[in-house]
Formats: structure tokens, sequence, C-alpha cells
């Protein structure tokens, strides 16, 4: 269940609510915040910038149907920051949505957390444009992907170097005898 602070329900049902937007995407070359206010903003200490390219938050559509929907994020990239990103295994990274109210920086209503399932570069040269378009997964996106895992004591370390469940996997693999009716 979606937990919403009861300060941005309270400001949404009111005349005079300004909900903004924050981005956060945390590729490997560092973290990207960016905000769709007209002026930076700093929330717990991180600033999000409101000059980075940020121009279309494109969200999943309400369906009846379990289907893979995605969403899509639009930055214009035309010193080629996100490109460098997308070249640095961008992949995976994981993206966090949240909506808050104008004038409170303290209570924020997540709308989307997942990973990024497909990035494009689209450039347009009669209309001088060149964006990045990051396709995050839905919720659903997984559920026909299979995932590969050994289950041998290396493969665990690397998953919590603390877990020895997977030391003595193939020390206690032995034949087995079963034996089947009368002994």
């Amino acid at each position: 269940m979606k937990n919403t602070p009861t300060s941005i329900l309270t400001a949404l049902t009111s005349d005079l609510a300004m909900p903004y937007l924050i981005l956060q995407m945390e590729f490997t070359g560092g973290t990207v915040r960016l905000t769709n206010l007209p002026y930076d903003i700093v929330v717990g200490g991180n600033t999000y910038v409101a000059d980075g390219g940020l121009t279309q938050l494109d969200p999943p559509k309400l369906t009846s149907v379990l289907d893979r929907e995605v969403y899509r994020i639009r930055l214009v990239d035309f010193d080629n920051t996100y490109k460098a990103h997308f070249e640095n295994n961008a992949l995976g990274t994981v993206v966090t949505v949240s909506m808050g109210i104008e004038g409170n920086i303290s209570d924020f209503d997540i709308l989307y957390k997942g990973r990024i399932d497909g990035m494009t570069i689209e450039t347009n040269p009669l209309e001088g444009t060149k964006d990045a378009i990051i396709e995050c997964a839905s919720p659903f996106a997984a559920l026909d992907r299979t995932n590969n895992r050994m289950t041998d004591k290396d493969t665990q370390r690397n998953i919590d170097s603390t877990d020895s469940c997977m030391d003595a996997v193939y020390a206690a693999a032995k034949a087995v005898e079963l034996k089947w009716g009368k002994v």
C-alpha cells in the first residue's frame, strides 16, 4: 500500500497546491539529481538542479492488464553528459522520481522507484535538438525474465560476504541411495 504523507494529501486537496518533481539517478559515475522547478532546491543536503536538462517525465499509463509499460524520461543532452553515463554501463541504474509540494522540502511522495531498462540518444538536426531518452522498467517488467544464479560459495559471498550457507553445497553432494519396497 502506498503511504503518501498527509501534508501532501492535504496540499493537493487545497486550491493553491504547487506540486513539483525531483529525479535522482544513481549512475556509476556519480548521482544525478534534477528537478522540474525553475530554481535549484536542496533536499536532505543534496542539491537538485533545475537546469539539468529535464524536459519530460512520462509515467506509465494505468491499465487493467499486466503489461510492460515503461516510465520514460527525456533529458536535453547537448554536452553529451548523459551519453557518457550511458556508455559507462547505465543499464540497471536505480532511478527515483518523487513529488513534493512547493514550500515543503521535508515530505515527498515516491512516484516511481526502479531501474533503467533502456537508453537512447535522439538527435534532430532540423530542430537542433539532442535528447537522452531513458526508459525505466515497470514493476511488471521482470515477470518473464529469468535470472541465473550459481549455488556456490563465491557467488553467495558476492551477495553477502558473511553468509556461509553455500560453503558445503558441493562437499555435501553425494550419491543418494533410495530403498524401495521391502527391506
